[in-house]
């Protein structure tokens, strides 16, 4: 790809993501409004030591979004990875947004047993980098979630159509999680997802499992800290960074901050 080509596709990329961005915000409830919904913004800060396959120390900036509205839901992600030896250079974006539309809110009707499932939804995704060996991706499909997890702990699953550049249209499973559990006088939260997909030379796996300890346990309710954590990620994938790499193990240890 010549410079000029390159310049035009980094282009591209932010206005798509300014797009994304922009319709997250409209999406979200206004402050009159008679019913309110649960949302959260998020920022990530992990330290990445030895990370496979270059065996470099980088760090992983994490930007989040989930909110709710009438109809559904939206979530929102950007990574952004430093330069090798913990460099403060940005090196490689990515980022997803997903949109979820609720067919039993949209339609009202109840799909499925209400003992065992929430809702039912069609859903839509983007992915997309500044790196030229990060193909756009594009899915389709339904979302369930799971009902009954305690202490407000969620779980979905994911059954989409993938069609990803440069490879034919596939198929990705995807199951996301989220449980918050007290140990002792500890309060933890447990969360993570898995995908699972096939493209044309191979079927990639990729986990992304946290175990986070909130501030809060510490200093209490009232400090400006009480809406941080620590904890750490493992990032588990076989075949994720190309055909010729089998599966790979990526510790991290990192602090996030809810806004």
């Amino acid at each position: 790809m010549n410079k000029f080509a390159n310049i035009s596709q980094k282009l591209m990329m932010w206005v798509c993501m300014l797009f994304l961005c922009v319709l997250t915000v409209a999406a979200m409830p206004a402050a009159a409004d008679e019913e309110s919904y649960f949302s959260y913004t998020e920022l990530q800060l992990h330290a990445n030591f030895d990370r496979e396959p270059l065996e470099d120390d980088i760090w992983t900036a994490t930007f989040e979004h989930f909110s709710e509205w009438k109809y559904g839901d939206n979530f929102f992600f950007l990574d952004i990875e430093s330069k090798p030896n913990f460099k403060a250079e940005a090196d490689t974006l990515y980022f997803e947004y997903a949109t979820r539309f609720s067919l039993e809110k949209m339609f009202g009707i109840r799909i499925l047993p209400e003992k065992y499932f929430g809702e039912v939804y069609a859903t839509v995704q983007y992915n997309d980098s500044d790196r030229d060996f990060i193909n756009q991706a594009w899915l389709y499909g339904i979302s369930i979630d799971f009902a009954g997890q305690p202490n407000f702990g969620f779980s979905n699953v994911h059954f989409l159509l993938r069609k990803e550049k440069t490879q034919d249209i596939s198929y990705q499973l995807t199951f996301a999680w989220g449980q918050p559990f007290r140990l002792g006088n500890l309060d933890f939260s447990f969360n993570g997802f898995f995908d699972y997909w096939k493209d044309d030379e191979k079927h990639v796996f990729l986990a992304e499992p946290q175990l986070r300890l909130p501030v809060s346990n510490f200093l209490g309710k009232d400090s400006f800290l009480s809406n941080a954590s620590i904890g750490t990620e493992i990032e588990v994938s076989r075949n994720f960074f190309g055909k010729n790499y089998g599966w790979e193990v990526n510790p991290t240890i990192f602090i996030s901050l809810l806004f």
